[in-house]
């Protein structure tokens, strides 16, 4: 499903330009669109807990899964249009590749991760980062070269973390557990540019609130249903930031670079566990913590 959907991204990516540097032959001096293709690498941590009942007791994390040094390849296509000469809708895409990983899998006993009683290393070198964005940009105040530019925004992030088989841990052999995580709403932030004739620096800033569902392919435990082991769902705090450097190379093509962040966290909420013998078990999610940061290299072509 990875590579199907990475071709796919890849080969419309590569349309867009053919496309874009098409129309850009014939563009006026009026440029309502651009286009973005932009590659890039990412690394990432990801982690959730459980408590071990509803009331979040008994202990108060009861199993905690930490993914850590996750790495790969980013690639992304933003496009953009000028509605009028202050409004700009655009559409952001980006997918990330999780090529190099490792994942921490810890049970434990007592209250505040005390008593341990089962812990692995894991491999996780595989999964995907995608998100989805549209983005409405007003012009709302120009001072000189500088502008300050309201954003609103609504966002789409889907993630797909593996558990793997250990070289070192023959008990893991054949382990293909997933986890899949959903966030979805809106953001509101600014953009500030600082625009001079041989280059443009811009930040953005984002914030807003998501709401978290994520289920759970547990292949190894013969009690927990298949596809679905468990679900969990919450709400979360999203916070991103990007800074980009522009520099033209002419009146219809810049190069670009950014640096990204973007960090989300998730309150507490409810584990839902399906079972093949007894009924559905509720316990207390205690929330989830996700960071990522990437750097990225594209080509722009306004027309």
């Amino acid at each position: 499903m990875q590579i199907t959907l990475r071709t796919s991204f890849l080969r419309y990516a590569i349309t867009c330009l053919l496309f874009f540097l098409f129309c850009n032959a014939f563009a006026q001096e009026t440029r309502k669109w651009s286009v973005k293709p932009y590659l890039g690498f990412q690394q990432s941590r990801f982690d959730w807990s459980i408590a071990g009942n509803a009331n979040g007791t008994n202990p108060n994390v009861l199993s905690e899964l930490i993914w850590e040094k996750l790495k790969g390849p980013s690639y992304g296509l933003d496009i953009s249009y000028k509605i009028i000469e202050k409004l700009t809708v655009k559409v952001a895409n980006q997918y990330s590749n999780i090529s190099k990983g490792e994942a921490t899998d810890t049970d434990y006993a007592d209250d505040n991760r005390q008593g341990a009683f089962y812990y692995d290393l894991l491999n996780a070198n595989k999964g995907y980062l995608y998100n989805i964005d549209l983005q409405l940009n007003y012009k709302l105040l120009k001072m000189g070269e500088f502008s300050i530019n309201p954003i609103v925004d609504l966002s789409y992030n889907q993630q797909k973390f593996y558990l793997l088989e250990s070289a070192s841990n023959p008990a893991s052999n054949g382990l293909n557990s997933t986890y899949e995580v959903r966030y979805k709403d809106f953001d509101f932030g600014s953009e500030f540019v600082l625009k001079m004739d041989a280059f443009s620096i811009g930040a953005t800033v984002l914030g807003g609130f998501y709401t978290y569902s994520a289920k759970a392919n547990w292949n190894l435990i013969p009690d927990f249903e298949k596809p679905v082991s468990f679900t969990h769902k919450a709400n979360s705090f999203a916070l991103s930031g990007d800074i980009n450097l522009s520099v033209p190379l002419n009146k219809s093509l810049s190069i670009e670079a950014d640096y990204k962040i973007n960090n989300i966290n998730t309150y507490s909420g409810v584990d839902k566990a399906y079972f093949n013998n007894r009924n559905t078990e509720e316990t207390q999610f205690n929330g989830a913590s996700f960071r990522k940061n990437a750097v990225f290299v594209g080509l722009k072509f306004d027309f």
